[in-house]
């Protein structure tokens, strides 16, 4: 059985020798990492960010702003229905009976 620390030093020799920058290897180990997190929780941030061990607007920030994720967010989370605030106030029932008497 290989272990952890054989299969990185594979990686990085890997990397290396494809002229890969520390700043790209970070990048996209961070960037799947991430995903991995993100896509076990379902697009749930908190939990993701429970799993990473780092704070909601950290993974917030992370998503917004590291060029592997752009997007990433958007397209996992699930869709949430948005109830337009005019739909509530006029199906209110005791709303045209509120106010000062006048007819809406």
């Amino acid at each position: 059985m290989v272990s952890i620390d054989d299969r990185l030093n594979a990686i990085i020799r890997e990397l290396i020798g494809n002229g890969i920058t520390l700043e790209q290897a970070v990048e996209a180990f961070e960037g799947k990492y991430i995903v991995a997190a993100m896509t076990a929780s379902r697009g749930n941030v908190t939990q993701a960010s429970k799993k990473l061990g780092v704070h909601r607007n950290t993974l917030h920030n992370k998503l917004r702003s590291q060029t592997l994720l752009n997007g990433f967010a958007e397209s996992i989370r699930p869709n949430r229905r948005h109830v337009s605030h005019k739909r509530v106030a006029a199906s209110s029932p005791n709303r045209a009976s509120k106010g000062n008497g006048r007819a809406r």
